[in-house]
């Protein structure tokens, strides 16, 4: 029902998404991870929607615990927010001030459990637009896992949704995705990491 409602408001608000390189989803074998850049939070929307519905429905997204958790159970604001973030997008918390291991331990359980993950490799929403320096975080979780990685591209976020922003404004978001990635033999994790964002640059070059 809230899936519903939202594609309701995309059509309201005159909001609309174009995908490229879905061919590279066609037989991945899931799990999988898709490392994107992050503009805005319809990001995660965008991506999920335009996820083959085998894939989708088995697919959670990292989110920032110290942005949407309640940590101190005081704020019935982000209570309510935790609440939509994790039944619409099956969003589980990851730990961008304290020690990163939970959080990783948390991604690696989700992966064996058969789930795929969507992760925000630069660590927060770009104010900009442009990429900002992907954190390391992802290359031990896929070095761990031994899943793929697939460079995800998405342009258009910032416009419709900009930050401190909650009723879309009307527009159209390109989100691109590319060919799966494993680590090769003898490389290190700056390296991969290096790789993956390399790709996602390359993504934003073609749109």
């Amino acid at each position: 029902m809230l899936l519903i409602g939202l594609r309701v408001i995309k059509w309201i608000r005159r909001v609309k998404w174009e995908s490229q390189g879905t061919s590279n989803l066609e037989d991945i074998q899931a799990p999988i991870i898709f490392a994107s850049n992050h503009q805005s939070h319809v990001d995660t929307h965008v991506i999920l929607d335009s996820l083959p519905k085998n894939i989708r429905k088995q697919t959670a997204v990292a989110a920032a615990f110290d942005h949407f958790a309640d940590s101190d159970g005081t704020s019935r604001k982000k209570r309510c927010i935790q609440f939509l973030v994790a039944a619409i997008w099956h969003a589980f918390g990851i730990e961008r001030v304290r020690s990163p291991l939970a959080s990783i331990r948390t991604m690696q359980n989700l992966l064996k459990l058969g789930w795929s993950i969507v992760i925000y490799p630069e660590g927060t929403r770009s104010r900009s637009g442009e990429i900002n320096e992907f954190k390391s975080g992802l290359a031990l979780v896929a070095k761990k896992s031994g899943c793929g990685v697939i460079p995800v591209y998405v342009n258009g976020g910032i416009k419709v949704l900009p930050e401190a922003t909650y009723v879309p404004f009307p527009g159209k978001i390109t989100i691109s995705f590319g060919k799966q990635l494993h680590f090769k033999e003898g490389e290190n994790n700056s390296d991969f990491m290096a790789r993956v964002e390399a790709e996602v640059r390359s993504l934003a070059s073609k749109q």
